[in-house]
């Protein structure tokens, strides 16, 4: 399960799960029900209520610049993981090693945008002229890779103020700034996070972090109260999650589909020791590796995805 804050619909269906399995006291009057959701932590309270924006944020934006990624980094995906909170005290490292930029806006505060992976390498090296990277992407990227992939990292920035737009009817403007001036302007409490994850011809990642203020509704936050962690637990662990394992995507023409007969052979673009990715409703919760089991085909966990990683 996702350690992110609950929107208030998640919330307010934990309450009435509780409420059903308290023990009853007898009758019980309008006046007795208590319907103030379920408590959040008041750091996250805020970045709860802007999660919903920056997922249908990020959204948009991995539509728009899909085609402007694929010019630079060739036939690429772009997935979009959904937002999540951060520490933002602890993003100074992982920003170090990616490229980054951050635009402000008109309602206050900034957002920072970092790409990292081997399209970082891989857009530097197709600048040059060459198909791919010669090195493995593993090493943090040169400082002359940066330089080559900033006007890739442009093009990608520029595609995410019409997005924003249409969510909030604002603008934006892009500033001038190193990984230090992001982390500063990101402060050190909690943080909005967001991944779109690139697969394909090369993988990587592109992050979009914001104070919860930045990106939060202008509506009031509810009230909370206090409330039992481990009747939280209890009440989440009947909740039925459907888990999915991604083998691969493959991509046909029209003609090709139309050209299947019993017997074809697809070739799918993956080996058959790669990782295979583990969704939780669409979510990305961890790798794992086919086995079998007693005749029956299973996936065995490999690994627990860590937000903001790429494939192990």
């Amino acid at each position: 399960m996702s350690d992110a804050s609950l929107d208030l619909a998640e919330l307010e269906s934990i309450q009435a799960a509780l409420r059903a399995a308290a023990p009853s006291r007898g009758a019980t009057s309008a006046a007795d029900i208590d319907a103030v959701p379920l408590p959040l932590l008041a750091s996250e309270r805020d970045a709860a209520s802007a999660r919903p924006n920056l997922t249908e944020l990020i959204s948009r934006w991995t539509r728009r610049m899909t085609r402007i990624a694929r010019s630079y980094l060739g036939e690429v995906e772009l997935t979009p993981m959904g937002a999540e909170v951060v520490d933002a005290a602890s993003l100074a490292e992982e920003l170090r090693t990616m490229w980054t930029a951050m635009v402000t806006t008109e309602r206050g505060g900034a957002l920072v945008i970092a790409v990292g992976g081997e399209a970082i390498e891989a857009g530097a090296a197709r600048r040059c002229g060459a198909a791919s990277a010669s090195e493995s992407a593993t090493r943090e990227p040169s400082a002359i890779a940066l330089k080559l992939f900033a006007p890739i990292g442009d093009a990608i920035v520029a595609t995410l103020e019409p997005a924003w737009t249409e969510v909030f009817r604002t603008a934006l403007t892009r500033t001038e700034a190193d990984a230090e001036a992001a982390v500063a302007a990101l402060g050190q409490d909690a943080a909005l996070a967001a991944t779109v994850m690139i697969g394909g011809a090369t993988n990587g990642r592109i992050r979009v972090f914001a104070r919860p203020e930045v990106l939060a509704s202008s509506s009031p936050p509810s009230p909370t109260v206090p409330a039992d962690a481990q009747a939280i637990a209890t009440a989440l662990g009947g909740v039925p999650v459907e888990v999915r394992v991604e083998l691969a995507t493959l991509r046909l023409r029209w003609s090709q589909l139309r050209a299947l007969t019993a017997g074809t052979q697809l070739t799918l673009p993956v080996f058959v020791d790669d990782p295979l990715p583990i969704y939780c409703g669409d979510v990305l919760k961890a790798w794992g590796r086919p086995v079998v089991t007693r005749g029956v085909l299973a996936v065995e966990i490999a690994a627990i995805h860590v937000p903001g990683g790429g494939r192990p």
